[in-house]
């Protein structure tokens, strides 16, 4: 009978001992007073603290990145020629005077007025295009990106007859502005006429 009530009173320490928090749990402070459970911070202050460490982070990855780096995005490559000339190409198979002047920077491209009336005068004399490239050469003069492309055009005309094809190699150069990489000049400037 006495281990009976040794192993209740075992199995009643123990489940009390469950069943009390971990403040509780620990030794009280000198002078023999319990010290108060710690006490769940307010739902507001929950959030400044919350908003605080998202601030917190914020800068500490602004303060990271080294200002002095050029990005990939910054320097020329035949990547870069190609996402210009894919534009030049998708504007004119898309028949998008819009889309294909995108390719062009009209601040810097000397005579882009008349380069923009010839543009529209090619549009609307053909009904389609079809436009292969291949780019042969690239090179960087100072600031700008030089290409020499392969450039190959089929022309379908509005008023019906055979397609006018054209080929040759051109020449553009290409600078880096605030909307990315664009053709400030290219030779022979008849070819798009």
């Amino acid at each position: 009978m006495r281990r009976s009530m040794l192993a209740i009173a075992f199995v009643l320490a123990l489940a009390a001992s469950l069943c009390i928090p971990v403040s509780a749990q620990q030794p009280a402070p000198q002078g023999g007073q319990a010290a108060p459970p710690p006490q769940e911070p307010a739902p507001k202050e929950k959030k400044e603290k919350k908003d605080k460490k998202k601030k917190d982070k914020k800068k500490d990855k602004k303060d990271s990145k080294p200002q002095d780096v050029l990005s990939t995005e910054n320097v020329f490559s035949v990547g870069a020629a190609n996402s210009v000339l894919s534009d030049l190409r998708d504007g004119l198979e898309g028949h998008s005077q819009r889309l294909m002047l995108s390719a062009f920077d009209q601040d810097k491209m000397s005579g882009y007025m008349s380069f923009e009336d010839q543009i529209q005068a090619l549009f609307e004399k053909y009904d389609s295009f079809r436009v292969h490239y291949r780019i042969a050469q690239s090179t960087i003069e100072g600031a700008k990106g030089v290409v020499l492309v392969d450039f190959e055009m089929e022309e379908i005309p509005r008023t019906g007859g055979p397609p006018l094809r054209r080929s040759g190699t051109l020449r553009f150069e290409m600078e880096r502005g605030p909307k990315g990489w664009k053709i400030v000049d290219f030779s022979p400037r008849g070819f798009f006429s």
